[in-house]
C-alpha cells in the first residue's frame, strides 16, 4: 500500500517485530535515522534540535527514512517544518518514511501526527492473505503471527522467542506505561 512512487511521506505504525523497519527501508532511503537501535545517533539527536535539518542540508536527500520515531517525538515537530518549509519555499519537498511501535505513547504525549502532510498506515502481524491463505493454525495459535517467530525459526525456538517478545512488550509497553496495575495478573493473561 505505502510502497508506491507516490512522493507522499509515510507514517507506519505497529507493534513491534512486524516489519516496518524491513518495509521501509527497502524504498530506499537516501538518509536513515535509526533511533532503536543506533544509541550514538539517538543520543545526537536527543542533545540537537536541529541534527535532522543539519544532516539534511548537507546530503541533500529526496527520501528520508526514520526509524522508531516515537522514541523521540518532537523530531515530528521538525519534520512538518521541514515539509512545510520546502513547499512554502518552492523546492522540492522531501519524502519522509517514519515508522513507529508505539502509538499510544506519541498520542499521550501529544505528539503531532502530521495530520495532512503524511498518509498513516497500520502494520499488524502477518494475515492469512500474506500466507496465501495457508494458515499453520496450530502454529498460528501456539506462537501468533509475527513474523519472525512464524517464519523463520526452529520450533523448539519459536515459544523461546515469543516469550522474549511478551517479555519485552510487557516491561517497555505495558509497565512503563501504567497500562495494568497487576503485571503478575497480566502477564498470566494468554496461559
Amino acid at each position: 500500500v505505502c510502497c508506491d512512487a507516490s512522493a507522499q511521506s509515510v507514517f507506519v505504525l505497529g507493534p513491534r517485530q512486524t516489519g516496518k523497519s524491513t518495509l521501509m527501508r527497502s524504498l530506499g532511503a537516501d538518509l536513515v535515522v535509526d533511533l532503536a537501535s543506533n544509541e550514538a545517533t539517538f543520543l545526537d539527536f536527543a542533545s540537537n534540535p536541529r541534527e535532522l535539518e543539519e544532516r539534511m542540508r548537507a546530503r541533500l536527500p529526496r527520501t528520508v527514512l526514520i526509524d522508531e520515531i516515537q522514541r523521540l517525538p518532537s523530531l515530528l515537530n521538525t519534520v512538518q517544518s521541514l515539509l512545510d518549509d520546502a513547499k512554502i519555499q518552492g523546492q522540492q519537498v522531501p519524502r519522509f518514511l517514519l515508522t513507529g511501535s508505539s502509538a499510544r505513547k506519541l498520542r499521550r504525549g501529544g505528539a503531532n501526527l502530521l495530520p495532512g502532510r503524511v498518509f498513516t498506515y497500520h502494520l499488524g502481524p502477518l494475515t492469512s492473505a500474506e500466507l496465501d491463505r495457508r494458515v499453520d493454525t496450530a502454529l498460528a495459535m501456539a506462537v501468533g503471527t509475527l513474523p519472525e517467530p512464524y517464519l523463520e525459526h526452529p520450533p523448539a525456538e519459536k515459544q523461546k522467542l515469543l516469550r522474549s517478545y511478551a517479555g519485552s512488550y510487557l516491561r517497555e509497553e505495558v509497565q512503563a506505561e501504567a497500562l495494568t496495575r497487576s503485571l503478575e495478573s497480566f502477564s498470566r493473561f494468554p496461559d
